[in-house]
């Protein structure tokens, strides 16, 4: 009996090993340097860009497409290493991207480099694509990790799609059913997407109610993207109703991509509607004011005066609501470790703390020294009597607070 359990035994491991070896046998893996650019529209297939060689992956960044036996793309492992600047819709944010497919549709999950579920680039969990029956993509929906309807971080939970023509109308709605711009930054409402023969979007439109071309309040109808044989996006421009190039509203007409040997995004060249090179170069931020200079110190010092003589409401104005401040704290042995204090603890400090007077002395010593600053940062080293800290101030909306705070006791 035991020796027909060992064989039994022995043909369930051959049978698993087996199995396992046709599944392996039955997907494909291929290899990409980069894949296809997509600038505003989850409606175009995605696709490997510059193929590379198993050997040729191992030393530079890349993409891994798995394909199923059926040839349908089941994974995607992003090894790209965030090396190339590209525009968020043309990364997932997310190390494996895995499809499956049933009923017409078509279910995109993520997830990280530990194998767990995670929120992509847009914000979030799940994707689900709709088809009909003729196999046209018409509908986007998104999912959180729960499973229920969500919004992305553009605040668009459903992307609609219908042909017209030779065209591809775009529609976005939030969970409201209200419909949605394009994105945050550019502005069309209904769009046109126009497909070149190897299924680029070259044209982008912006289309009014009867669906006709039309300017956004920027003044551009539409943008051109160009793309060289290996399928890398290499140039976008910018038009008016009336097919003239102009300049979008960041000053600009039309930009030129440049990639190194691997095919990987450089940086673009712009240029105006005269075809003029522009320099965009890194701009130093506008030096400190004196006035500000004077009101980081008060802020500063503010937050001590506050808890001397128990005046939370200057407490709420030096801090900011979402503060984080840590302190530099010690274990009974020797030990050290960070203990959090919330901004809503800070005010209860300043209210009762020094209830007794005794933390401070009668006349206490507050010294700001400013360690570097710009119009709207800066860096703050805090000395007293008590302890010294470093803290980060910021500027909105005309208004110095205390963001991050580090501090110890003076010892």
């Amino acid at each position: 009996m035991r020796q027909l359990s060992n064989i039994t035994t022995l043909l369930l491991l051959t049978l698993i090993i087996f199995t396992a070896n046709i599944s392996q046998a039955s997907s494909t893996d291929k290899y990409f340097g980069n894949i296809r650019y997509n600038h505003v529209s989850p409606h175009v297939d995605i696709k490997g860009v510059n193929p590379l060689t198993k050997a040729q992956s191992s030393t530079q960044p890349h993409y891994i497409f798995t394909y199923a036996e059926n040839g349908k793309l089941s994974e995607i492992i992003d090894n790209s290493y965030h090396v190339q600047k590209r525009h968020p819709l043309t990364n997932f944010g997310a190390y494996k991207v895995t499809f499956s497919y049933k009923d017409n549709q078509e279910t995109r999950l993520f997830f990280d480099v530990s194998n767990q579920p995670m929120a992509n680039i847009k914000g979030v969990y799940k994707e689900v694509y709709s088809f009909d029956k003729q196999g046209f993509k018409h509908l986007l929906s998104f999912y959180n990790k729960e499973n229920k309807p969500m919004e992305s971080r553009w605040r668009i939970a459903s992307y609609q799609w219908f042909k017209k023509d030779n065209w591809v109308i775009e529609n976005r709605f939030n969970l409201k059913k209200e419909k949605q711009s394009l994105s945050p930054y550019f502005h069309f409402a209904t769009t046109a997407i126009e497909y070149d023969a190897l299924g680029n979007p070259y044209k982008h439109f912006n289309l009014n109610e009867n669906l006709v071309v039309t300017n956004n309040k920027d003044g551009v109808a539409y943008y051109l993207d160009n793309y060289n044989e290996q399928g890398l996006h290499i140039k976008y421009a910018y038009y008016n109703e009336d097919r003239e190039i102009i300049n979008n509203q960041w000053a600009f007409a039309y930009a030129i991509k440049n990639y190194n040997q691997l095919g990987n995004y450089l940086h673009a060249t712009k240029y105006d509607i005269n075809n003029k090179q522009l320099n965009f170069p890194f701009k130093k931020s506008p030096l400190t004011s004196a006035e500000d200079k004077a009101e980081i110190k008060r802020i500063a010092t503010g937050y001590l005066v506050a808890l001397q003589q128990r005046r939370p409401q200057l407490m709420k104005e030096v801090m900011h609501k979402d503060l984080s401040k840590h302190t530099v704290a010690n274990y009974g042995d020797g030990g050290q470790y960070l203990r959090a204090t919330s901004y809503k603890q800070m005010v209860k400090f300043a209210e009762s703390w020094n209830n007794d007077g005794t933390k401070f002395p009668p006349n206490p010593n507050n010294q700001a020294i400013i360690l570097d600053s710009t119009h709207n940062m800066a860096s703050v080293k805090l000395l007293s009597d008590n302890w010294y800290e470093y803290l980060h101030l910021v500027k909105l909306a005309g208004k110095w607070q205390i963001k991050n705070l580090l501090w110890t006791k003076n010892e």
